[in-house]
């Protein structure tokens, strides 16, 4: 007999990519080329696709051209200032103008490089929707990318038992036979379906395929008085309760079976726990009633 058990309960959760985007470009163009196909893994700032550049390197070239000449312009009247021969209100017009060239150099500069795409982590390339060729407009997907460093759990927990949990402690999860840890990052406080679940957030230090099933594996101590069986030494009795068969000496030292009232209380592979009318030492009959009967004399060889 003992006074509690160990209660291993499995939640069910959804591997997910810590990170995961769908790309992009911000402004208009013809796709150029899409250097990457769907199950390539790619690494962060890696460029994956670009639009014709010819048009935006244009423009680059005479916003240089412009920023160059202003500079030169404003150099030149500098030194005339310093020689008395300009007044200040020229001199301020020649510096706005540079500074007009010189944002719109910076301008084109950030265009040029928004006709191409870069990873934005290290991944793997989920989708690719467009190829070279198409016309493309700004937000239009492009390319899918998930993160290949780490992974989260997404786990509904009773609000019970979220009590019990500590966030930034490891707990143990069962993915495809095998064992994980993971740290439970964070939960949400409420549940828009109007249940006591609660959403908790689990993270992986190692990589785990997206999409795959996982099983929180949570162990609590129930304090309650009862005894480990096996479980095929229980039979159906009346009301709920089950039928425990025992043996025990009489005062002619036969060994005698006696019919027990038990409650299930758990149910752990081939092994229940019970509470009832048993006690310290009582020798079970792992057959139960497909091998004894009540009040049955065993003999013993």
């Amino acid at each position: 007999m003992q006074g509690s058990y160990q209660s291993t309960q499995r939640f069910p959760g959804k591997i997910l990519p810590l990170n995961y985007s769908k790309l992009s470009f911000e402004i208009p163009g013809k796709l150029l080329q899409v250097t990457v196909d769907i199950g390539d893994a790619v690494t962060a700032d890696q460029i994956l696709a670009f639009l014709d550049p010819a048009e935006m390197q244009a423009n680059l070239n005479q916003a240089l051209a412009k920023f160059d000449l202003a500079s030169q312009a404003l150099t030149r009247f500098q030194d005339l200032k310093e020689q008395g021969f300009i007044s200040n209100q020229e001199l301020d017009r020649v510096n706005s103008e540079y500074l007009v060239a010189k944002a719109q150099a910076d301008l084109y500069t950030v265009k040029l490089e928004q006709t191409k795409i870069r990873a934005p982590f290290t991944g793997f390339i989920q989708n690719r929707f467009l190829d070279s060729g198409t016309v493309v407009s700004p937000g239009i997907p492009i390319i899918e990318i998930i993160d290949s460093t780490s992974v989260e759990a997404h786990v509904s927990i009773p609000g019970n038992i979220i009590d019990s949990l500590e966030i930034g402690d490891q707990y143990n999860f069962s993915i495809n036979e095998e064992r994980y840890s993971a740290t439970l990052k964070r939960f949400s406080q409420m549940s828009s379906q109007g249940s006591s679940n609660r959403l908790c957030i689990f993270e992986f230090e190692t990589f785990i395929n997206p999409g795959s099933v996982s099983y929180l594996e949570l162990q609590q101590t129930i304090k309650k008085q009862g005894a480990w069986v096996p479980l095929k030494s229980l039979s159906q009795g009346t009301q709920g309760l089950w039928n425990l068969y025992t043996v025990s000496q009489d005062t002619t030292g036969q060994y005698v079976v006696s019919k027990q009232i038990v409650e299930l209380i758990h149910v752990e592979r081939n092994a229940a726990f019970v509470t009832g009318t048993i006690s310290e030492g009582d020798m079970v009959a792992t057959g139960g009633a497909a091998k004894v009967i009540d009040s049955e004399i065993l003999r013993v060889k």
